[in-house]
């Protein structure tokens, strides 16, 4: 007998988890998804609305289209509604790069900027972004296969020979001649038994 879902908590998430990895049940558009018209319209205008105030888009964005800041918060934190923030940012970058161009030509043809080195550094600058694309912009895809094998000649072996050890004195140490030090101290005579 199945477990009730309702006396055991567990139960309950297990449950919630096996529908949510259904397949279909992650929902991309539609009733359940987040993603509603009020959500879109705020999002629009959060992307595109100019009269919105800097400080404050999310929360005005919201009052606009009759969601609460939270509910905003909420739905924005949804997949499809993430995914279509998304799009919608990417098609304001899109439409703006264009009157970026247009600004970087402005300061790069700007025959006043030609007097002094800042002015002349700007104008390099501009030169430069329209001459080549930004660097995190283009795809770059190297491909390199080599395949070669790589016979040794003559191995030469450059490693230092192992050096004896040294002991380390200090200077007030008496050093002693080898002929001193390797000499068998005299031995006390020892009384032997002539039992033995």
């Amino acid at each position: 007998m199945a477990t009730r879902h309702d006396a055991d908590p567990k139960a309950l998430l297990a449950a919630r988890r096996r529908e949510a990895a259904k397949p279909g049940r992650q929902k991309t558009s539609g009733r359940g998804s987040g993603l509603t018209p009020k959500v879109r319209k705020a999002i629009e205008a959060l992307v595109f609305d100019d009269r919105l105030a800097p400080a404050a888009r999310l929360k005005e964005a919201a009052e606009h289209v009759g969601l609460s800041v939270s509910s905003l918060r909420t739905a924005m934190l949804k997949p499809a509604v993430d995914a279509f923030y998304r799009t919608q940012l990417t098609l304001y970058r899109n439409g703006e790069r264009a009157q970026s161009l247009r600004t970087l030509a402005e300061i790069r043809d700007d025959p006043r900027l030609k007097g002094n080195a800042a002015g002349a550094t700007a104008q390099i600058k501009a030169a430069e972004r329209l001459a080549f694309d930004q660097p995190g912009q283009a795809v770059n895809v190297n491909v390199g296969v080599d395949v070669s094998v790589t016979t040794p000649g003559y191995v030469i072996d450059l490693t230092e020979p192992e050096r004896p050890k040294v002991i380390e004195h200090r200077k007030d140490d008496v050093l002693l001649p080898v002929d001193e030090v390797l000499e068998f101290p005299p031995q006390p005579m020892r009384e032997t038994s002539e039992e033995f």
